[in-house]
């Protein structure tokens, strides 16, 4: 994936204008006396261009805009886009390396890295497997913040987003059709919401907790909604919460987004209860 880098112009400090004095030595002593001369100027702080590019590709990694696995343009090619020398960007790269943002690769390229993989999900993983009670508690976290997400997404997603949601839906309906398994669309049509609603710490927060959602969405289509009205009716809530978000109707897609919520919560309860 090749970045939007913002061309980035060094400002050479012989560029300032000063005053024209033109050798006059008791001009020169004026610019620099006078009441509260001593107090006025205050120290000049340059910030480096190498952590211009360094802030820059994190907020594209916050964002969402860079992902896990994309190769980044080659030093050559981000010097020329950012306007800066192949040493900077060298030692930029170098930074995000060490801060664990990228990965370099001799003779293959540098790569993001996935930020969030070794923070939470081990430690979650082994707190909610074989855990009835921790599923549950997933689903009240997950309606408390999807339903305040979505409703962001309904307000903030661009035409592309809401592309993407559709491209989902349509590849939903059509493994449906087949018979086959849609589970990982399901997560990731809640992962594509996260990104709409341009919030960089939510969006790593959902891809933090990714794999262990994609845990619980698989269980609740393969042990739950197993019959074709029960898949019927979630693909069918997912097309709701679209056409809401598209409506660009932020209170509808929170209340259709906590009735799909609920209505998984509800069913995992009752599995739970028959098997006691």
């Amino acid at each position: 994936m090749s970045a939007p880098f913002v061309y980035l112009a060094c400002h050479r400090s012989d560029t300032d204008v000063w005053p024209d004095v033109n050798g006059d030595v008791d001009a020169v002593a004026d610019i620099f006396s006078g009441p509260g001369a001593s107090d006025m100027l205050k120290t000049i702080k340059i910030k480096r261009i190498t952590e211009e590019i360094v802030t820059q590709i994190r907020d594209y990694i916050a964002q969402g805009e860079l992902q896990a696995g994309d190769r980044l343009p080659s030093e050559r090619e981000m010097a020329q886009q950012l306007g800066v020398s192949r040493p900077t960007v060298r030692e930029a790269l170098q930074v995000l390396e060490h801060t664990g943002f990228v990965e370099i690769l001799q003779g293959s390229g540098t790569y993001i890295k996935d930020i969030t993989k070794q923070k939470l999900t081990d430690p979650l993983q082994i707190l909610v497997d074989g855990s009835d009670k921790r599923y549950k508690e997933v689903y009240e976290f997950r309606t408390a913040i999807e339903c305040w997400a979505v409703g962001l997404a309904a307000e903030r997603i661009e035409p592309e987003q809401l592309v993407r949601l559709e491209e989902i839906i349509d590849r939903m309906k059509a493994r449906r059709a087949e018979k086959a398994p849609v589970d990982e669309l399901d997560a990731e049509f809640h992962l594509a919401i996260a990104r709409s609603c341009h919030n960089g710490i939510y969006y790593h927060v959902v891809k933090t907790l990714l794999h262990l959602l994609t845990q619980v969405t698989r269980i609740s289509h393969k042990e739950l909604f197993i019959s074709d009205e029960d898949q019927v009716c979630l693909l069918d809530d997912h097309e709701a919460i679209y056409n809401a978000i598209a409506d660009g109707d932020p209170s509808k897609a929170r209340e259709l987004m906590a009735f799909h919520l609920n209505r998984v919560s509800l069913k995992l309860l009752s599995a739970s209860s028959q098997e006691k």
